[in-house]
């Protein structure tokens, strides 16, 4: 029967430490030797970062698309309520 590998979990201050020293150094592979864990474990834990960055990036812009919509909707309203304030006040 095969073995089942169990995952191992890193700590949030485990994972930026070595994400640091990979930065600083450039070197993924002597810092994954440095910390005793796979250089497969670091690329991914780059690409999540990546994708955090780029989820969040999206979730900005549609924010601002938003809200822009929402700001010419009620320009729009503004701009008919105004006609109909003018009107009034020509009336009297």
């Amino acid at each position: 029967m095969g073995e089942i590998k169990s995952e191992q979990v890193y700590s949030k201050e485990f994972k930026s430490q070595v994400l640091k020293d990979c930065f600083e150094t450039g070197n993924y592979s002597s810092v994954a030797k440095k910390y005793g864990i796979p250089p497969t474990t670091i690329y991914g834990w780059i690409r999540r970062e990546k994708n955090k960055e780029k989820i969040q990036a999206k979730k900005s812009k549609k924010a601002y698309e938003k809200e822009i919509s929402d700001l010419k909707l009620e320009n729009e309203i503004l701009k008919e309520l105004l006609k109909k304030t003018n009107q009034l006040w020509l009336k009297e």
